[in-house]
C-alpha cells in the first residue's frame, strides 16, 4: 500500500479493518496532483469517487492506489524482458 495512504478509525472502532474515505484535498495530495486536476479526473470519470449528497465527494484510498497502479508505465527493458549483461 502507498506510504501516503490515509487510514482512519472513527467512533468506537465499530468498523475495525475498514479504510475510511478521504476528502478531495487528501485525495489530490495522495495522487500528487492539484485539486483542479483531481476535479477534472472526476469530471471525466477516470477515477472512482463517492458523492454523499449534493456537494460532498469522498475517495477510497485503496481505489486511488489501484488507479495509480493502472497508470504505471513499465520501463522499456521491463516490457521486453531485458536482462543486464553485467555479472
Amino acid at each position: 500500500m502507498n506510504p501516503h495512504a490515509v487510514q482512519r478509525v472513527t467512533g468506537d472502532n465499530w468498523m475495525t479493518g475498514r479504510v475510511a474515505h478521504i476528502s478531495a484535498q487528501e485525495a489530490a495530495r495522495f495522487l500528487g496532483v492539484s485539486l483542479r486536476d483531481l476535479k477534472e479526473l472526476r469530471r471525466r470519470r477516470v477515477i472512482a469517487f463517492y458523492r454523499l449528497g449534493h456537494r460532498t465527494v469522498t475517495y477510497n484510498p485503496n481505489e486511488l492506489e489501484a488507479f495509480l497502479q493502472k497508470c504505471r508505465v513499465a520501463p522499456a527493458g521491463e516490457a521486453i524482458g531485458y536482462r543486464s549483461h553485467s555479472r
